[in-house]
């Protein structure tokens, strides 16, 4: 049986960790022997992981308030040396990483499920296998100067990088583009079945009115997600007259800051914050419209979702977006700015052509996971 060692920041709920699950059952399923490092133990998405799997959580050394607080002379002491080991990685040595153990199981193959925190760094370093490849989820490349040169060396020891879509793909070459010829593409996989059945479950912490317009939007609150332009819309929207109640599903570092917003604005009545929710189906199957208005995206798992529920769907002109809405045939695709999207949506809701158009299109497309399942294939095509 081939070894598999997949390595990611956290389970807490967010699209990485959400495509991970998907992709950790398709591997067991596959009868793969399946190890998962983690950087933080728990998570909402802990129970979702299939039983087989065996998780290893590396541990981060302890604040110093808890030292500081630490009754114990012997814990006290065993706490700080962690501590002080921990610093003289990151500060000396530069390579914090290098303070948790080495993993001595031997791999076929290492995952870096993630290119954000240290699995990309821990799989090249502390790491044994065959192969070893790096996912990159994230529709943008930022980085610059010493962490770009460091992604850069780091990179180029990855057997494959993988992207998420075809769009993200040509955007990675841009930054690397010595590495062009080993960036892979994989789709994340959408688990269709367990989105319709999910979709069932009551909703039990709200209601969504007859006689006015719902919209769903379900994203993490951080800046690229465009949670800002949203409220943006939403004033538009009311200042338009529209009746409508706009549902957010996440939570994140802007979560505060749009809640603000909201208040300033007054307008409660319209956007409601539900937080993060382990089932949003349910809310996004009764939407009248499912709306994304991120900046940046990779392969928006949750519009692949909506698709799989049918719904009419209103987000941002991306690449990948407009790759996976096939130009406007399964959606409505929008400019970067309130205006556009509140036209287009106050548009939309009053031309019933327009609204029969795209649900017939979008009931007749088919959310398949056939090209991920056969890139997957390829791409481990050493492993039977």
């Amino acid at each position: 049986m081939h070894k598999i060692v997949i390595l990611n920041n956290d389970l807490d709920l967010g699209g990485i960790q959400k495509s991970l699950i998907d992709f950790l059952i398709h591997l067991d399923n596959k009868g793969f022997e399946v190890d998962l490092v983690l950087w933080q133990k728990g998570g909402v998405l802990t129970n979702w992981i299939p039983k087989n799997i065996n998780i290893i959580v590396l541990n981060y050394p302890s604040t110093w308030k808890s030292i500081i607080n630490e009754k114990s002379f012997v814990k006290k002491a065993q706490k700080m040396a962690q501590y002080l080991k921990f610093n003289f990685y990151t500060k000396i040595v530069k390579k914090p990483w290098l303070f948790f153990p080495k993993i001595k199981k031997k791999y076929d193959t290492a995952i870096s499920y993630s290119q954000n925190g240290y699995p990309r760094f821990f799989a090249i370093d502390n790491i044994i296998a065959e192969k070893k490849y790096l996912w990159y989820h994230h529709g943008s490349y930022e980085t610059q100067g010493k962490m770009f040169n460091l992604d850069k060396k780091y990179y180029a020891k990855f057997d494959n990088i993988v992207t998420v879509s075809r769009a993200n793909k040509k955007m990675l070459e841009s930054h690397f583009s010595d590495y062009a010829n080993k960036i892979f593409v994989v789709p994340n996989i959408i688990d269709v079945n367990k989105v319709l059945l999910s979709a069932t479950e009551p909703i039990v912490d709200c209601t969504m009115e007859d006689g006015i317009f719902n919209f769903v939007t379900v994203s993490r609150f951080s800046k690229e997600k465009g949670i800002d332009l949203a409220i943006d819309i939403a004033t538009e929207l009311k200042n338009k007259g529209l009746k409508f109640k706009w549902y957010f599903l996440g939570d994140g570092d802007t979560f505060s800051e749009i809640q603000n917003t909201i208040k300033i604005r007054s307008l409660e009545n319209n956007c409601l914050l539900l937080g993060m929710k382990e089932n949003p189906y349910p809310y996004m199957k009764q939407a009248d419209l499912y709306i994304q208005t991120s900046y940046v995206e990779s392969q928006s798992i949750t519009i692949c979702e909506a698709l799989a529920l049918k719904k009419i769907i209103v987000t941002t002109n991306l690449p990948v977006l407009n790759d996976v809405l096939q130009n406007g045939k399964l959606g409505v695709l929008c400019n970067l700015d309130a205006n556009s999207f509140a036209h287009e949506i106050h548009k939309l809701l009053y031309d019933k052509v327009a609204q029969d158009r795209l649900k017939t299109a979008v009931e007749q497309h088919v959310v398949s996971n056939d090209f991920t399942y056969q890139a997957i294939e390829e791409l481990l095509k050493n492993i039977n």
